[in-house]
């Protein structure tokens, strides 16, 4: 009869998971939440960069001299430079294959275009009422795509307390579950005819422990599903931060 129960209870589990692939930030006490080493990219703005908020990129940059609204209703355009791969000698970009690597970089670069482009006139080159932004993908890691079902189990089905409370202490120390996948990036956004930058900022996301649809199904669990997910979040967010810049009212939040 134990049996049985164990088996039902999986079985309503896997059949009522709902929703779709999410990411999350690490919690900032955690391993992928305090080592942000600058790879590079924003090598002039490190010293000028605080630990952000809730709700904020880990590590961030805001000019003081941009905080009014009106300073951003002057951009009408913007201009979007490729996004780059910068791997400084610990990014685990140095073991991806180049086609993965650059397919990442292209992808990302296509969610942003399409987000600003709601809002913004894009343009191919720096001028006057122009934004320009700039962003690279300093680490990546793909998810165990044949172990990660295993993860978005919840917890408490069949696994004794020990192993439950266990698995619970490595995403608090570490910053994620086991065997999903992280993306870094460093970006910033600069007056495209001053080359004066506005905002930069440093910030990673994790796979998120949260039950999807498909459960076994093997396009859900696409190794660099968390690092398009991620992208996906982040091009959401930048349009939405810069709708709530120009203090206008019809802002959309990015959803998680």
């Amino acid at each position: 009869m134990k049996y049985i129960l164990n088996t039902l209870s999986l079985s309503v589990a896997i059949i009522t998971l709902a929703g779709c692939a999410s990411t999350a930030q690490p919690g900032r006490s955690t391993t992928l939440g305090e080592n942000l080493n600058g790879s590079g990219f924003l090598a002039e703005i490190y010293p000028q960069m605080v630990a952000g908020n809730d709700g904020e990129a880990l590590r961030l940059y805001r000019n003081p001299k941009f905080a009014s609204a009106a300073h951003f209703s002057q951009y009408s355009k913007v201009f979007l430079e490729p996004v780059k791969l910068y791997a400084g000698p610990e990014s685990k970009l140095q073991t991806v294959p180049q086609q993965e690597s650059a397919a990442i970089a292209q992808g990302f670069y296509r969610q942003l275009y399409e987000q600003l482009g709601k809002d913004y006139q894009m343009v191919d080159q720096a001028g006057p009422n122009t934004l320009q932004v700039s962003v690279a993908i300093i680490d990546a890691e793909a998810a165990d795509a044949s172990l990660k079902a295993a993860s978005y189990i919840p917890i408490p089905l069949g696994l004794p307390g020990a192993k439950a409370a266990a698995m619970q202490g490595v995403i608090r120390t570490a910053g994620k579950p086991p065997f999903a996948g992280q993306v870094t990036i460093e970006g910033k956004m600069a007056d495209a005819q001053t080359g004066e930058v506005i905002a930069a900022e440093i910030d990673r996301r994790v796979g998120a422990r949260h039950p999807i649809i498909g459960l076994f199904e093997s396009d859900t669990y696409d190794s660099w599903s968390d690092v398009a997910e991620a992208d996906r979040y982040w091009a959401e967010l930048l349009r939405y931060r810069l709708c709530m810049r120009r203090a206008a009212s019809n802002c959309v939040k990015a959803s998680e």
